[in-house]
């Protein structure tokens, strides 16, 4: 009798246990599988897009262009600049209580 109840103690707690972690190890299988397939996905773009998304060679034709500093261009102190215009303020119609 007793092994009879040991028996079905062990199997009411044993059972939902290894449920459990048969569950919990089937979504931890989906989700490595998920994050494996998005991860080759974000590869096959990377190649796709080629070295330039890298950082790549710059030739001087292409992504890097040359600029050139200006001289001779200068702005006027704060001071010396005209003052700012303001214009009328824009008035909403009245409203009446109904």
């Amino acid at each position: 009798m007793f092994k009879l109840l040991l028996l079905i103690i062990l199997f009411i707690i044993l059972f939902p246990i290894v449920k459990m972690w048969m569950l919990m190890r089937r979504a931890r299988s989906n989700v490595r599988e998920a994050f494996e397939r998005a991860r080759q996905q974000a590869g096959a773009q990377d190649t796709a897009r080629g070295q330039a998304a890298r950082g790549g060679n710059y030739d001087s034709v292409g992504e890097y262009a040359e600029f050139e500093e200006l001289t001779g261009v200068e702005r006027a102190p704060a001071d010396e600049q005209p003052p700012a215009t303001t214009e009328q303020q824009v008035v909403d119609a009245e409203f009446e209580d109904l």
